[in-house]
């Protein structure tokens, strides 16, 4: 019997599918803006609403109502669909570039240059920024009492994989010390030997992303060109294995011309290492649109909410299949739910 999906859920979908949306009176929205160094909206202006009092959504902010169908006015609290009112909305705070999280990016400036990644672009006309630990812990305990319930750490690769872990495991130390175990912390790195999983392990972190980014890989080598594929799924299987089930996750991109029935595959080959997948649209940043789509021959495209639903319904069915809960997770993106369609918590 096909699952019924929630309306809700399907309307969440075609906003991913657009991923962007016009606000009416931008100044009087309640909280100002979202501006991150990293993930789906680096160096763009987003917003996150709450429509229908259910599903969370994360979406880019266009200056110029033509570029999406959609409109949100903030007088009224509602999302507009071509001029039409579609969903009451609100829009909700982001403590730290997410809701009720800090999610910071430790270190503003990567020596890789994955095709599908903005943050070395925008980070190339500014001068190095790295997140001491002291001035983390300031930053959370400025939020701290602003609905706070988990800390996320990303960061990019200045000097070499092994420093910027370190650095991140002295950011989580610091972080332990000063909050005790009132916070779960989860972290982002990028990992090249299994000693780095290791470290973070044991330094306190709870949860830990390593991102796949793609199963397809063909379309690996073109987007990460300076990663080794298989070395990569190898430290994704060995984070599964050190942070044990349900406390391991990783992005798989849609959207990069990958083979359909690869995203599945790679949704699979993580469960059963005890991992749950974010499957994520492509965000095709103007930043890095054009060198995305030049190497890829013009593959890239955002995925239709049809394709973002039907794989979450495989997904769903993979994780009911090994045992694995999302809801779960205490941090990152399978906590927020707000650029994906997520499994047992959207549908």
């Amino acid at each position: 019997m096909q699952e019924e999906i929630p309306q809700t859920t399907r309307a969440k979908a075609e906003l991913l599918e657009n991923g962007a949306i016009f606000v009416k009176n931008v100044k009087e929205l309640p909280f100002i803006a979202d501006h991150s160094t990293a993930g789906p909206t680096t160096g763009q202006k987003s917003i996150f609403l709450r429509f229908n009092d259910e599903k969370l959504v994360r979406l880019a902010l266009v200056e110029t109502q033509s570029k999406t169908p959609y409109t949100f006015d903030v007088e009224r609290k509602m999302i507009q669909r071509n001029g039409i009112d579609w969903f009451p909305a609100k829009q909700v705070k982001s403590l730290l570039h997410c809701p009720e999280q800090t999610f910071l990016n430790l270190d503003s400036n990567c020596i890789y240059h994955c095709k599908f990644c903005a943050t070395p672009v925008i980070q190339s006309h500014v001068s190095h920024r790295i997140l001491k630990p002291q001035i983390v812990t300031r930053t959370i305990k400025r939020v701290a009492n602003q609905g706070l319930s988990a800390v996320a750490l990303t960061t990019g690769v200045f000097t070499s994989p092994t420093q910027s872990v370190k650095h991140m495991c002295r950011v989580v130390k610091a972080i332990r010390k000063e909050f005790g175990d009132s916070l779960p912390i989860g972290v982002e790195p990028f990992v090249q030997e299994e000693k780095h999983v290791d470290m973070l392990y044991d330094a306190g972190a709870d949860e830990i992303k390593v991102n796949v980014e793609t199963y397809d890989p063909e379309i690996f080598a073109i987007v990460c060109s300076e990663f080794d594929y298989k070395n990569n799924l190898k430290m994704v299987r060995y984070a599964g294995k050190i942070f044990g089930e349900n406390r391991a996750c990783s992005n798989i991109i849609i959207g990069l011309g990958e083979k359909e029935e690869k995203v599945d595959q790679g949704a699979e080959a993580l469960a059963d290492w005890g991992i749950i997948a974010s499957l994520r649209p492509i965000n095709l940043s103007p930043l890095i649109e054009s060198q995305l789509q030049q190497a890829l021959n013009n593959r890239a495209t955002r995925p239709s909410a049809q394709r973002l639903i039907t794989h979450a319904i495989k997904h769903k069915e993979i994780l009911k299949e090994k045992g694995l809960d999302v809801t779960k997770f205490r941090t990152m993106c399978l906590k927020c739910t707000g650029c994906d369609i997520v499994p047992q918590r959207d549908l």
